[in-house]
């Protein structure tokens, strides 16, 4: 067999083992810890920076779900069943707070809470709490990233999201802003710490008058609410000379820096228990804020 078809083979059996190995019960805990065993083997995370308008200081990373030879969320999160994609979710949170631990992070840690709802929104800030409290890291270096406000319910739910959250010491950002269902009337219900425009706001904006409206209707509303916009997507100069000179601060894209994985131990084992492959490179990296 060839390299390629035993990487091919190593993340099916991922798959399969997150779809059909495990006897679930009803019992949260139980769930919970079945999918980070599932993920502590066959799942990393890639961190991309945040940062000022200059580049010279780094506010933050983004943990980025990826397969252990480079699978994408999309991927991963297809052999999940949908019943369990909320403890998938918080799994790669407690694990992504794990590695973050490990690589010293001084900067905040944006964590993505993509299956989060009312209904779970308390046993997911729990969760973390614990994770937090099992590491180095403190609760107000956490940044929880929401990318469907209509999730966490109606307006008098949604309006208690950051108190809660801001109760275990974490920060609260509403993600994806300005496409899809988000608006600005959940925005200002919600009002997080942080509001991140989404990358299709952003593309090419210095040369589009339509998202140059949008972008500045935005930022106007933000700072007016107190929260603090992130331009996300980023990939041109023109695009920061731009949206610095309408107010926005700090950034995160391409032209910063891209997802970069953590060094893995030379011992590592596949999911299927094989030593990792000769040919498998995953780059060093360490996290440190400037």
């Amino acid at each position: 067999m060839n390299g390629k078809y035993n990487k091919r083979a190593s993340v099916d059996n991922t798959r399969e083992s997150i779809m059909t190995d495990f006897n679930y019960t009803a019992n949260y805990g139980t769930r919970l810890n079945d999918y980070a065993d599932v993920i502590d083997v066959g799942i990393r995370f890639a961190f991309q920076p945040l940062v000022t308008a200059g580049g010279n200081a780094t506010l933050g990373h983004e943990a980025l779900v990826r397969g252990l030879y480079g699978e994408s969320a999309h991927e991963l999160i297809a052999g999940v069943r949908p019943e369990n994609l909320f403890y998938f979710d918080q799994a790669c949170r407690m694990r992504a707070i794990a590695d973050a631990d490990r690589a010293g992070m001084q900067g905040a840690l944006h964590l993505n809470c993509t299956e989060v709802d009312a209904a779970t929104l308390s046993m997911a800030l729990e969760a973390t709490a614990q994770a937090v409290a099992a590491s180095r890291l403190s609760p107000a270096q956490i940044v929880l990233e929401f990318s469907t406000l209509a999730r966490l319910g109606n307006p008098r739910q949604l309006a208690a999201v950051r108190q809660q959250a801001n109760g275990y010491g974490f920060r609260v950002l509403a993600d994806n802003f300005g496409v899809g269902e988000a608006g600005l009337k959940r925005l200002a219900v919600l009002r997080p710490e942080f509001v991140k425009l989404d990358r299709e706001l952003i593309s090419s904006v210095h040369t589009s008058s339509r998202r140059q409206a949008m972008v500045c209707g935005i930022v106007a509303t933000s700072k007016a609410l107190g929260i603090t916009p992130i331009a996300a997507g980023v990939e041109r100069s023109a695009e920061v000379d731009w949206l610095a000179a309408v107010g926005i601060e700090q950034f995160q894209g391409y032209f910063f820096g891209r997802p970069q994985k953590l060094a893995q131990p030379e011992a590592e084992s596949t999911p299927t228990g094989r030593a990792m492959p000769e040919d498998y490179e995953a780059p060093a990296f360490s996290l440190c804020a400037a």
